[in-house]
């Protein structure tokens, strides 16, 4: 009986041994695999998306930079220069439109400059600044979706997210527009060619 009993209580605790040990496998497993996972797709990711916003930005995003100015610009004399530094059949494109038609233009250029980008182009670009030709403006901000959001008034200050925005745009004046990202600035040639600041550089 004793050595019955031994035998029982052997074979409980290499029972138990083992469950423990596979517990322990387990638990190892799942702490190791997610971060893997997670340091492997974030690294991906983040390299992805810098890659496609060095390239330089496409003709149709550069036009309609010409049709926000057209919208801003209240003297004929402005309108008239505009135009002729406009691809002639650009020109002749953005006058037969109305308002609302070169609104949604600028809207629809929007979503196909950045729809290649890994990640949600709202998520990460805070607004994009321009030259703005209403008197007493100096730059007004588009949304990440195209939406002129306001022209703003180069005495008063603008919305904290984009105030950084204006300061490179400051400094690159002859810039065709700056992009404000959460983590820095790209400022756009007119070139179209796209040069990468830094927020601890601004």
């Amino acid at each position: 009986m004793e050595l019955k009993q031994n035998s029982g209580q052997a074979g409980v605790q290499g029972q138990q041994q083992y469950r423990q040990q596979e517990q322990t496998q387990q638990q190892q497993k799942e702490q190791k695999a997610p971060q893997k996972k997670q340091f492997a797709f974030s690294f991906s990711n983040d390299k992805e998306l810098d890659k496609e916003l060095r390239k330089p930005r496409s003709r149709a995003y550069m036009e309609i930079f010409d049709a926000i100015d057209m919208l801003s610009a209240t003297d004929e004399e402005i309108i008239e220069q505009l135009k002729a530094n406009m691809d002639e059949d650009t020109a002749e494109e953005f006058a037969e439109m109305s308002v609302e038609e070169l609104l949604e233009e600028i809207k629809a250029s929007f979503r196909e400059e950045f729809m290649s980008l890994p990640v949600e182009v709202e998520s990460i670009l805070q607004g994009v600044l321009s030259k703005c030709y209403i008197s007493g403006c100096d730059c007004h901000a588009i949304s990440a979706t195209g939406d002129i959001l306001e022209h703003y008034d180069a005495k008063l200050p603008m919305p904290a997210n984009l105030e950084k925005g204006r300061k490179v745009y400051h400094k690159f004046p002859d810039c065709r527009c700056v992009e404000v990202y959460t983590d820095c600035c790209r400022v756009i040639a007119q070139d179209s060619t796209v040069t990468k600041i830094d927020n601890d550089e601004i």
